[in-house]
């Protein structure tokens, strides 16, 4: 949306707001509230409809999780659609920063989706291992480094960047990985 309107900026003045990255953060920002709480309540009530019992609680953990029983489980969805409207709203989509960060965040939410998943299909605080939830997580986590490595924007692919302080650039060459 803001790259159509920041064509408009050259013939009305007031579109030049769109320029400025701290003005669409801050949009982005209430876009991505407003996603989650006008369409959270009927995520969360189609959540608690086809989990039934929601996730169940550990006999063994505290007793103050017990009345977290029936609770539905992926409320991360909520948070997805939040970051991802508000992203393809707001954001620079001819960035490549930008698709890596949504492409990241979705497998990461992907991985939580399929660990929830099976806790609830299979009645069990068990969901998916430690062990292939990391090693699904370095392998996103590589992808993204490799792409940024070899798509990105030199010398910032490489480098260590400052907020606020813009021509100060720290080179980390490959340990930026």
């Amino acid at each position: 949306m803001f790259t159509l309107l920041v064509e408009f900026a050259d013939k009305i003045s007031v579109f030049n707001v769109f320029r400025y990255i701290t003005f669409r953060t801050g949009g982005a920002l209430i876009t991505a509230a407003l996603i989650v709480f006008i369409f959270g309540p009927a995520i969360i009530n189609s959540l608690r409809l086809r989990q039934g019992k929601g996730q169940p609680i550990r006999a063994d953990g505290p007793q103050t999780h017990f009345k977290k029983a029936g609770t539905p489980t992926m409320g991360g969805l909520m948070i997805l659609c939040g970051i991802i409207g508000s992203s393809l709203l707001w954001a620079n989509l001819s960035s490549i920063y930008v698709w890596v960060v949504l492409l990241v965040t979705l497998g990461f939410g992907s991985i939580g989706f399929y660990d929830d998943y099976l806790k609830v299909t299979k009645q069990s605080h068990l969901g998916f291992s430690g062990k292939a939830r990391l090693a699904l997580e370095f392998v996103i986590a590589g992808i993204a480094a490799w792409v940024i490595m070899h798509n990105g924007q030199a010398p910032f692919s490489s480098s260590l960047t400052f907020p606020f302080a813009k021509e100060f650039l720290v080179n980390l060459g490959w340990f930026f990985i």
